[in-house]
């Protein structure tokens, strides 16, 4: 009985990923792809591309990638809601200058994406003292202190309620470009976010479009329509953005 590992387009060094799962199950036949051997001993697989129809599937819950994606959120949400990216720019002009302090309670964290991690990430933020709000595309059971809205209908009302949106959304066909200029337009003047879903999810032209004209005033982002994200790519060199590449995975 073997297990098959083939992560290349998610993860470059798969030898990592060899180890790890060595360790955890070291009795088993733990082979890389494409040293396939005999495919008829494969018994499981663990892969980042698409399966033949008829496979059983298993959803993974990582307790520590959602430990990290919650510290991750948490870090982007103090760093807007307390200023920081203020005091930086302060630092550079040398400047001397309290900014207002804000209490927690006062901002609306939104989540696109309520599954595990994106509820991880609410519940963490909960505890912190901020108003958290979700969106989904399905009905979901009592969420307790998060409020959920879901649904296209809804989507808007979701972003106008805002101030620093979060998207964990998987990238879908009815994902795929769900936050463009008319959108992004809903959310209140001054907005911030944080993408650390999927690229794809929002449209990269209409939001450096709107850091431009100051209606959102910041974006933190570790995921592109393209990755690595080119060197020509505007992004790269907007004062308003922060770049990264998915470290906690």
């Amino acid at each position: 009985m073997a297990l098959l590992i083939s992560v290349s387009e998610f993860w470059e060094d798969e030898k990592i990923w060899r180890q790890c799962v060595q360790s955890e199950l070291p009795e088993m036949d733990v082979r890389v792809h494409p040293d396939d051997g005999d495919v008829n001993e494969i018994k499981y697989a663990a892969t980042w591309k698409d399966l033949p129809e008829g496979i059983p599937i298993v959803r993974l819950v990582d307790k520590k990638l959602t430990h990290e994606m919650c510290f991750h959120a948490l870090h982007w949400v103090l760093h807007f809601h307390s200023g920081h990216y203020l005091y930086m720019n302060q630092q550079l002009e040398r400047k001397w200058l309290q900014q207002a302090s804000i209490q927690p309670e006062d901002s609306t964290v939104g989540i696109m994406g309520l599954g595990h991690i994106g509820k991880a990430i609410g519940e963490s933020l909960v505890q912190q003292g901020f108003k958290v709000l979700g969106w989904g595309a399905n009905q979901k059971p009592s969420l307790r202190d998060i409020q959920y809205f879901f649904g296209g209908d809804k989507l808007g009302v979701f972003l106008q309620k805002t101030d620093i949106l979060i998207n964990v959304l998987p990238l879908t066909k009815s994902t795929n470009n769900i936050l463009r200029k008319k959108e992004l337009e809903r959310l209140p003047k001054g907005a911030f976010i944080i993408n650390m879903g999927r690229g794809g999810i929002i449209n990269e032209l209409d939001l450096l479009s709107l850091l431009d004209e100051g209606h959102i005033t910041a974006a933190a982002l570790d995921v592109f329509e393209e990755e690595p994200l080119p060197t020509k790519n505007p992004l790269w060199s907007h004062p308003s953005v922060s770049i990264f590449s998915e470290n906690y995975c």
